[in-house]
């Protein structure tokens, strides 16, 4: 999973309960850093620097490459990185500030038991005490191993596995959270998504070319290890990492597709307890409420059918020795990266070198600082904006905004093929879509927040605890109104997202910086870098997914079939054009896959040109040669430009919703007739030229 800007916040939510797996997902797709002081002197107004620029290259050909192919040329990636570029170069920023902030927190040793210095600062030492990690071993596990030890019958099993949930965050079959009532949007309400696989995708387990052979081959391998380090022989090892292939190529089997789970109508399944009894019979659902509990839960969203059916029928035939060796390797998966270092480099080994090609691990301090941000973001947010937040920022994205929403309405009353009533409506929840920029407008309470100076990974799985009941989509939301001071990412986070079911866009203070957004570089530079972005998110709420959810964020059918058939025609086109980016020898982007993304990214520079027009009163003078629109268009390149290992960008062709950054860079423009415009020496036959007939009209 990259991150990149967020298609929208729905697909994302259903792991957020599981923090632990998404801390190792960080570590196995990791936010890349280098030096970054050459990155400041781009507050003036060169915002764009030509000797970036491969003018040896031809635009029409490669875009991507004309704009930033010195750059790429000159940024190689780091041997403990997997990809580098500007959101690798912000975040890298952000992580510095947040060590310096987390370190002085860590230095006050009369800070308040209880405070949010004294979590803070205890977090850290405890993650930078490698001295105590290497003794402890797996010690500060042993009650959980215990109990999976004396699994004695299926009862047992489930029993076993709602308390790793409940008290480990760890899912071993699933996510279970608090989420919007997809037809309800006012209400929180049970939700569970499917889970159990340690490959990254359960495509994974069934591709037939060399590549996936050989990953499925490395993950073999390292399962046997996993069990090896527990103190399994070499033989049990290999004989264990057997059974949990097995078992989880039955679930995936089970598993929707990562484009059927783009879908909200297919994963909109509510279910009464006594309705998922009867659907997925073999695993007691009242208990397990009861067990994690929340014994009052009635009612459940079932993400995913077929999966919860099979897991049922998996308690039922599938042996309690196996079960228990499943719940051993989801424990030690989940933990292995906040263990001592044989464990640590051996989930390191497989997740981040084998799988996307990094060769050495980041700084200590730095692998702690990702995973006490998973966990304390917004509290350590909160001293973020309050020391490098400008509010001016903060005021000028509110124009950029307004500018944007000015754009979209016009884009919407001059648009042909809707008719007036969808057209109405689109209007009406265009004019109610929130925006939130910087900072929430109100803290989290973290109060209930435990923790001590004994463990490392103790400390991961109390505030693992604490976001399964009190986070976002903690389990004490069910039944509640849904929150809309809540969000999804932290302050210094260098992101975006779009809710669909909150009709909201919110824009963290970390991407409020160049070359995103620059307050001393002329128009053209922000409207093609923080203008498409803020597009962007707006045009996920009518993209594919977005488009299904009403202007209240409730998933229901407000289009007119004529022009819900006339959207899907022209987003075919977008389909097409994407499945025939060969990104590496082979293989080919999966147009259906990001479909989302890359609407938004064609939505978001058309509206952000029209806006950046709307915004002129004269006509720009050149910089560096290059007109306003010239510059609009070279900005939105810049910020994509991103050097990247092949086996990273391998992985994330196959899992992630975003396309690669070329191919961002390299579709959107040439879907937009005033690019032809800008560039005039784009002519037919260029290869990335589209004629016409071939550019889609949808937003």
């Amino acid at each position: 999973m990259k991150l990149n800007i967020s298609s929208n916040i729905k697909r994302d939510a259903c792991r957020l309960i599981l923090l632990v797996f998404l801390i190792l997902l960080a570590a196995v797709i990791q936010a890349d850093a280098r030096d970054i002081a050459s990155s400041d002197d781009r507050n003036s107004t060169n915002a764009f620097d030509p000797a970036n620029m491969n003018l040896s290259a031809r635009p029409g050909d490669d875009f991507y490459e004309y704009v930033n192919g010195v750059w790429i040329k000159n940024h190689p990636v780091p041997a403990d990185k997997t990809s580098y570029g500007e959101f690798r170069i912000l975040r890298d920023k952000s992580d510095e500030r947040v060590r310096a902030l987390v370190e002085e927190a860590a230095n006050n040793t009369s800070a308040k038991e209880g405070s949010l210095d004294q979590k803070i600062g205890e977090f850290y030492r405890t993650g930078l005490d490698t001295a105590s990690i290497e003794k402890q071993g797996i010690v500060p596990l042993k009650e959980e191993f215990a109990r999976i030890d004396n699994i004695s019958n299926t009862s047992d099993v489930q029993n076993v596995s709602a308390f790793l949930l409940r008290d480990c965050s760890v899912g071993p079959f699933f996510s279970f959270f608090a989420d919007a009532d997809p037809k309800n949007s006012k209400i929180m309400m049970a939700t569970l998504y499917q889970s159990g696989l340690g490959l990254p995708d359960r495509d994974y387990y069934f591709r037939e070319d060399n590549e996936s052979a050989k990953t499925r081959k490395d993950y073999l391998e390292h399962v046997t290890r996993m069990f090896t380090l527990l103190g399994d022989t070499p033989e049990n090892g290999s004989k264990n990492a057997q059974t949990i292939m097995r078992m989880e190529t039955r679930l995936a089997n089970a598993s929707f597709t990562n484009v059927e789970n783009r879908d909200p109508v297919k994963t909109c399944n509510k279910m009464s307890m006594e309705e998922l009894a009867g659907f997925a019979p073999g695993y007691d659902w009242k208990k397990f409420a009861a067990d994690i509990g929340y014994p009052e839960i009635k009612e459940i969203n079932i993400m995913n059918p077929p999966f919860a059916k099979e897991l049922g029928a998996m308690m039922q035939n599938e042996s309690v020795e196996d079960w228990k060796t499943f719940l051993r390797w989801k424990l030690i998966s989940d933990t292995a990266p906040f263990l001592n270092s044989a464990f640590e480099n051996e989930s390191f080994d497989f997740n981040s070198r084998k799988l996307n090609g990094q060769e050495e691990m980041e700084p200590r301090w730095k692998r702690v600082i990702k995973t006490e941000s998973a966990f304390l973001g917004e509290p350590i947010g909160k001293l973020y904006v309050q020391k490098y937040f400008d509010q001016k920022s903060k005021a000028r994205m509110l124009d950029l905004v307004g500018n944007l929403k000015t754009a979209f309405r016009e884009r919407l009353h001059n648009i042909t093929w809707m008719e007036n009533a969808t057209k109405q409506k689109a209007l009406e929840k265009l004019d109610l879509m929130d925006v939130k920029v910087g900072y929430p407008d109100k803290w989290r309470d973290f109060s209930a927040l435990e923790i001590k100076n004994d463990s490392y990974v103790r400390n991961v799985l109390r505030a693992g605890i604490f976001e399964f009941n009190h986070g976002i989509n903690g389990m004490d939301k069910i039944g509640k109104p849904v929150n809309r001071d809540a969000w999804y990412m932290s302050p210094q986070e260098v992101n975006a997202y779009n809710d669909p079911a909150k009709n909201l866009i919110v824009f963290p203070a970390g991407i409020l910086q160049p070359p995103f957004f620059n307050k001393d570089a002329d128009d053209a530079m922000n409207y093609g870098g923080i203008g498409a972005v803020i597009g962007h998110e707006m045009t996920h709420g009518f993209d594919d997914q977005g488009r299904q959810y009403d202007k209240d964020g409730n998933l229901t059918d407000w289009w007119t079939q004529e022009d819900a058939d006339d959207f899907n025609k022209s987003t075919l086109i977008l389909v097409d054009e994407y499945n025939n980016f060969e990104v590496l020898p082979g293989l080919f982007i999966n147009g259906n896959l990001t479909l989302g993304e890359n609407i938004a990214d064609f939505g978001g520079l058309t509206m952000s040109y029209l806006a950046y027009h709307i915004s002129l009163k004269d006509e720009p003078e050149k910089i560096d040669g290059f007109t306003g629109d010239q510059r609009f268009f070279l900005s939105f390149a810049q910020i994509w430009r991103e050097s990247i290992r092949n086996e990273s960008l391998r992985t994330s062709v196959l899992t992630d919703p975003h396309s690669p950054h070329i191919f961002r860079t390299n579709g959107a423009p040439f879907n937009v007739p005033e690019f032809y415009k800008a560039f005039p020496e784009i002519k037919p036959g260029d290869k990335l030229y589209r004629a016409e007939d071939h550019r889609p009209i949808i937003w």
